[in-house]
């Protein structure tokens, strides 16, 4: 991970007052704003339907509409983030757009056209969160109204038709009124067979609306009372109650869930209320009375668990409307599919006209749409007596626990037992079947490293890094595996020495290297910064993070110089007081957060980390400088420490120690071995028989690649752009991944090259990259810096096509990785090269997967502390011309991001432009269909 290459989308938010039609939006209206900003291809409109009753006054319902737009500035609003990364919040005048009148030949176009309005984008500078749509149907008058979630904290169903209804009547309107509003999420598919088919077949309905498009989907029943034991009359209460705890029980036993986390919510349309209601637990196994007292208790407002993840929403179905006497004005909901996105599961409850009991179960559109019609069935049958289908639910929860063997010479089907328990450990998917793609469950090359390296290590299963990518299901892979005797040899086993010295390992080496060329400044400061959208418990914080510096020394470390040589020292944890390395918000008053990343290190007095909490001055919220230097810290570390950081804040918030169940390796005792061991000279031979005679510079017009006379003892000025890919390029990369067994960033890497190739004229090219130098599974739970960077040699044939271009890059990579120890310092020696003034490469590359920086915390009674990192402000790059490709997984949709980073001295303004335009094409030449048959000469 270069020192300037984590930027993630996310920034300060910060209120600002620009005049008198601006205020600061609300926490929550933030919150909300941020997660459209990040995720806007997702649905946020909510759409209320009614079908108002013919007496109505159509003209003065309209007027109505508009006085409502006019009397309620919230609905008005507008969102501006600004270059300064301002997020203002403004009341724009009065819009004829806010309320239309539309005539429309058929309820089934009106119908499209709402469902149309609500899909299409939003954008919350220009668009207002509020619309209202009368549409004069067959005889019919329907209203339809869309409210954007920026909404919800001020507006509900009962809200907006008591709003109407007044302004009808022509009564004065009462001002809007933020509501507590809560804070758990809702669980989109909460269990794991609800979800669609993951190939894409599609089971249609007999009948069905004919929108073309995943919506939500309702089923409902009616039972007799007498089914339920319930006594008659019976209370809501009651009778919620005994509905609601028997179907959490149902879906825990059947579902395979420990806990069902009920949301309970009063008569509302389906996720569009965020009022704080009650959450409450049903454990499976708990008795039917113990379920529904626990429900009662969230009914009557006695529970406190507000922040829990909801599997199930409950609420009681409305009443039939009642015409309003004087003016005739009626509202009868029509509960029509929606398109938004995360409503999850409801159940509604009601008494019908008969005497029976009504049940509506609705499943979001992430769920099958055959979900809901098999969950109210099954249940139906289990309250019946019938026997229900708890057997397939004890086989997915066999499944998720296959034993892992480790005889040698086991079946093929042990070889895949073993191999899909690998992967679901390292991918966190205890769900995940032997045919699923290790690349669709998040999988990557990092990952991919660290399972070949445990199957050898743990179980002598020996698997060729190619066979992972051309066989990426436990199925396919477990026929290509090969079964030794034993275990892979020990290396010498990881022992800890008692010393507190040690030698730089080789990668740690080679960074000392280029840290002294560049007069030990701050080129490889490392400086994240987390913004907290929840208050977190400083003190908690530090005491975690002091769990986390003690299993992992080489976060305590200074390094001295001695001689010709460099050593690492540890600090112990007795010592540790001695030196300063956080600091409250109090502490840091005044503190520059942007001042703190460039601090200069003194490695050998001081430790390699300041953790300092700050106050945001324009949203009081707290916000973390969390500054490492590289020497100490890779990529692949980075989300280690976040996933520790978790667990241990949970427990010191809760006043008591972390239980981690494992205990890493010190990296020292690596780094030890390492050195011990010597240079592999034929694994530095590969090398150099790679890259002997290979160009050293890159020439695309104008200075670029030329290199003006600079100082070493400073980093050269520079800047970087950054390239989003729209989303059906982002798709296309990833269908042509597949098609060629390779992964997503041997197919951005081979688009560079492409894009290069093309603009310097190229049949020859030496690329740099890092990779993650853990070669020993051992050290796949450790902290430090493990990481190598490596130059690859492409070739180009005249004749070559996309698909020859991804399979060379593929196997070129693939195949350095067991030579990936040799640092590049080291190769450009051996080649008679003077490293830090000669380089082998003027391009790197590098990929970064989906971290950890954005996330939460969680307190001990379960709420959430949520934060985001902040985008780094270093632009300057020590490399002549730097792409990171930023692999990110938003609200379930994958997207990619190419930041571009170069030096000023070496890419003017022309260079830049044309390295802009030509990437940008290639990419989206990658992504049509078909590419992988296109000659690379026939891209532009």
């Amino acid at each position: 991970m270069a020192a300037d290459s984590s930027r993630m989308l996310s920034r300060r938010i910060e209120a600002g007052h620009e005049s008198e039609n601006t205020a600061p939006p609300s926490p929550y209206e933030e919150r909300v704003w941020f997660e459209q900003f990040q995720d806007p291809d997702q649905v946020f409109r909510h759409l209320l339907t009614y079908r108002i009753g013919e007496e109505c006054d159509l003209l003065r319902l309209t007027q109505a509409l508009n006085i409502l737009c006019e009397t309620w500035p919230e609905l008005r609003a507008r969102f501006t983030f600004g270059e300064d990364g301002v997020l203002t919040k403004s009341i724009e005048p009065h819009s004829p757009s806010l309320v239309q009148l539309l005539h429309v030949p058929s309820k089934g176009e009106a119908l499209t056209l709402l469902h149309d309005l609500q899909a299409r984008p939003f954008d919350a500078e220009i668009d207002p969160p509020f619309q209202a749509v009368v549409l004069l149907s067959e005889g019919d008058i329907l209203l339809g109204v869309l409210v954007h979630a920026l909404l919800c904290e001020v507006l509900s169903p009962h809200i907006l038709l008591d709003g109407i209804t007044a302004a009808y009547a022509r009564q004065t309107l009462q001002p809007l009124a933020r509501r507590k509003v809560e804070h758990g999420g809702i669980d989109p598919v909460p269990l794991i067979w609800l979800h669609p088919p993951a190939s894409g077949a599609t089971v249609v309905a007999l009948r069905q609306n004919k929108l073309g498009r995943p919506t939500s989907h309702s089923h409902g029943v009616d039972l007799p009372a007498s089914l339920l034991d319930l006594e008659s009359p019976t209370t809501p209460n009651a009778l919620l109650a005994r509905l609601g705890a028997r179907f959490a029980l149902y879906l825990a036993a059947d579902g395979g869930l420990n806990t069902v986390t009920l949301r309970i919510q009063p008569f509302a349309a389906a996720g569009l209320s965020v009022e704080a209601g009650s959450r409450v637990s049903i454990v499976r196994g708990q008795s039917q009375e113990q379920a529904e007292n626990a429900v009662l208790a969230g009914l009557e407002g006695r529970s406190d668990d507000h922040d829990a993840i909801a599997t199930l929403t409950l609420h009681a179905l409305a009443p039939p409307s009642e015409p309003v006497p004087e003016h005739g004005l009626q509202f009868e909901p029509l509960h029509l599919p929606s398109l938004q996105s995360g409503l999850g599961l409801t159940l509604a409850v009601g008494p019908t006209v008969a005497g029976d009991i009504r049940l509506e179960l609705t499943g979001g559109k992430e769920m099958s749409p055959h979900a809901t019609a098999f969950l109210l069935e099954r249940f139906v049958s289990q309250l019946e007596g019938a026997a229900d289908f708890a057997g397939f639910a004890q086989r997915e929860r066999d499944a998720a626990a296959l034993p892992v063997l480790q005889a040698a010479g086991g079946s093929e089907d042990d070889t895949a037992a073993i191999i899909l328990a690998e992967f679901r450990e390292a991918l966190s998917s205890p769900d995940m079947q032997p045919e699923d793609d290790f690349f669709d469950f998040g999988g990557h090359s990092l990952i991919a490293t660290r399972i070949i390296g445990r199957l050898l290590a743990n179980h002598g299963i020996e698997l060729r890094f190619n066979d992972l990518f051309s066989y990426p299901t436990a199925a396919s892979l477990a026929k290509q595996a090969t079964r030794l005797d034993a275990k892979a040899p020990a290396l010498g086993e990881p022992t800890a020495s008692g010393s507190l010295t040690a030698p730089l390992s080789l990668a740690q080496m080679s960074l000392w290297k280029a840290y002294a060329a560049f007069g030990f400044g701050d080129i490889f400061n490392i400086p994240f910064a987390l913004d907290f959208l929840d208050p977190v418990d400083e003190h908690a914080f530090q005491c975690a993070f002091l769990d986390i510096i003690e299993r992992h020394p080489g976060l305590r470390t200074q390094f001295c110089v001695e001689g010709d040589t460099v050593i690492q020292r540890i600090v112990p944890m007795h010592d540790l007081p001695d030196y300063k390395w956080f600091w409250t918000s109090e502490e840091s008053e005044g503190v520059d957060r942007h001042a703190e990343a460039g601090w200069r290190f003194d490695l050998s007095n001081e430790l390699p980390m300041r953790l300092r909490f700050l106050r945001d001055p324009q949203t009081g919220r707290q916000v973390l400088s969390f500054l490492f230097h590289h020497i100490v810290l890779d990529e692949w570390s980075v989300n280690l420490m976040m996933d520790e950081l978790t667990e241990a804040y949970k427990a010191r918030a809760a006043g008591r120690a972390p239980a981690f169940a494992t205990e890493p390796q010190p990296f020292h005792e690596f780094a030890r071995k390492q050195v011990a061991s010597g240079l592999n000279t034929d694994h530095l031979s590969y090398w150099t028989d790679m890259l002997r005679d290979a160009p050293k510079s890159l020439s695309i017009g104008g200075k670029g690649g030329v290199q003006d006379e600079a100082s070493h003892d400073e980093a050269p000025a520079g800047g970087w752009i950054e390239l989003k890919l729209e989303k059906h390029v982002s798709d296309g990369l990833y269908a042509i991944a597949k098609q060629n067994s390779a992964s997503l960033f041997n197919v951005v890497y081979a688009a560079i090259a492409a894009s290069l190739r093309h603009l310097g004229g190229l049949n020859d090219l030496v690329i740099g990259t890092s990779a993650s130098g853990r070669t020993d599974s051992r050290y796949f739970d450790t902290i430090g810096y493990f990481t190598t960077v490596v130059a690859h040699r492409v070739r180009f044939e005249n004749d070559m096509t996309v698909g020859a271009l991804i399979s060379t890059v593929k196997n070129t990579i693939n195949t350095s990785l067991d030579h990936s120890e040799i640092p590049i310092d080291l190769v450009e020696e051996a080649l008679g090269m003077t490293p830090g003034r000669d380089h082998l490469f003027e391009v790197f590359i590098q990929i970064h997967a989906k971290n950890k920086l954005n996330g939460t915390l969680m307190t001990p009674d379960g709420k959430p502390v949520e934060f985001r990192q902040i985008d780094p402000d270093k632009h300057e790059s020590m490399l002549g011309l730097q792409f990171e490709v930023m692999e990110e997984t938003i609200g379930g949709e994958r997207s990619i991001r190419v930041l571009m980073s170069y030096r000023s001295d070496r890419y003017g303004p022309d260079d830049v432009e044309r390295l802009r335009s030509t990437t940008s094409d290639i990419f989206s030449r990658f992504a049509e269909p078909g590419a992988s048959g296109r000659l690379l000469t026939t891209l532009t």
